[in-house]
């Protein structure tokens, strides 16, 4: 399957669909005959101002529906239309977003009750981002509840400063590597912290901010959906395929069965995490990962069926429970209502 029919996963001509970011590359054309809304940072010239020198096709740039570039997106987007969408693609945006649960959060007020979010990411394994440290949830939940609506120093910095192409390349894929070189002398990157200003009123800069692998992104997704801070989880997802991976998110965070088992699906991606690190390190040595590496990886996919079928029985068994327990209560519920109907008499 082509990345194109991943990102639009089962949606048809008579689908409502949200894009965001669609710039030069749009997923799903008004002119191919979609019912889209495309949302972007600017209106269509400038956007085609923007790549002028970027070696693309400027015709297939669409009109754009609704221009956004801070705050909540729920709230640039017309209010006639929440509530109304069945598909929000959003292919290489998420990494880009200062403040990624916002984000989820108005996808919520956006879609249908059955709408979707369907995300393409790129791999910081197999992209300019291959020194960067994994994003974790707490950095997440730090940066909803500071709203953050740009990007701090932090961020500013690691990309400038460690960004690198591989012969020449700014994303490549899954194969042994060369040697990294840096994108940016040092001398920029002394540049970005002289020039580093909070100011509202400033020139915004763009950067990666969320470098995810597929298990970094699950790991992420599982738990803020367990501590309530998105209604959201992963329904599939695909890849790495090239330099990026592609994830279906539905409504619902989908409680574990009991702590023991979030305890163990947490500890399996984590430790999903290092063997990613594992496979990057291997394709660094000039090598492809080993059949002990594919054997770690099959042995997290045993354990992860392994917490789920053991929550499938838990939950079956704690509705038997319930079942057993409201068929002894049905007797002593016909006596209370019997026994209010007499006292009400008296």
């Amino acid at each position: 399957m082509d990345r194109i029919a991943r990102l639009l996963h089962s949606a048809t001509k008579a689908s409502r669909i949200l894009e965001i970011g669609a710039g030069y590359c749009p997923v799903a054309p008004k002119a191919a005959g979609w019912q889209t809304h495309v949302v972007d940072q600017a209106p269509r010239d400038a956007l085609r101002q923007k790549y002028t020198d970027a070696s693309v096709d400027l015709t297939v740039i669409e009109d754009v529906d609704t221009i956004w570039q801070s705050g909540p997106l729920h709230e640039a987007i017309p209010a006639s239309l929440l509530g109304r969408f069945d598909l929000l693609i959003a292919s290489h945006v998420l990494e880009h977003l200062p403040d990624l649960i916002g984000f989820l959060n108005s996808a919520q007020q956006l879609l249908t009750q059955d709408g979707a979010i369907s995300i393409a990411l790129p791999d910081r394994r197999f992209c300019f981002d291959y020194f960067r440290p994994a994003p974790t949830t707490g950095a997440l939940l730090e940066a909803h509840a500071a709203a953050h609506v740009r990007h701090g120093l932090r961020i500013a910095w690691d990309q400038t400063a460690y960004a690198v192409t591989i012969d020449g390349a700014l994303a490549w894929g899954q194969h042994p590597v060369g040697s990294p070189s840096f994108v940016d002398a040092f001398s920029t990157a002394e540049g970005v912290l002289r020039q580093y200003t909070k100011d509202p009123g400033s020139l915004y800069a763009d950067y990666h901010v969320w470098p995810f692998t597929p298990a970094g992104f699950k790991l992420a997704i599982l738990e803020l959906g367990q501590i309530g801070a998105i209604d959201w989880h992963i329904a599939s997802l695909h890849g790495p395929e090239r330099f990026e991976f592609f994830a279906l998110l539905v409504r619902g965070a989908k409680p574990m069965a009991d702590a023991a088992a979030l305890q163990a699906c947490r500890m399996a991606l984590l430790r999903e995490q290092l063997i990613e690190t594992a496979e990057q390190a291997q394709f660094a040595a000039g090598q492809n990962p080993g059949t002990a590496l594919a054997s770690q990886q099959a042995s997290l996919v045993r354990d992860l069926q392994a917490t789920v079928a053991a929550q499938r029985q838990t939950l079956q068994e704690m509705q038997q429970v319930l079942r057993w327990s409201s068929a002894a209560l049905r007797p002593l519920r016909v006596l209370w209502r019997s026994a209010r109907r007499v006292w009400a008499a008296r």
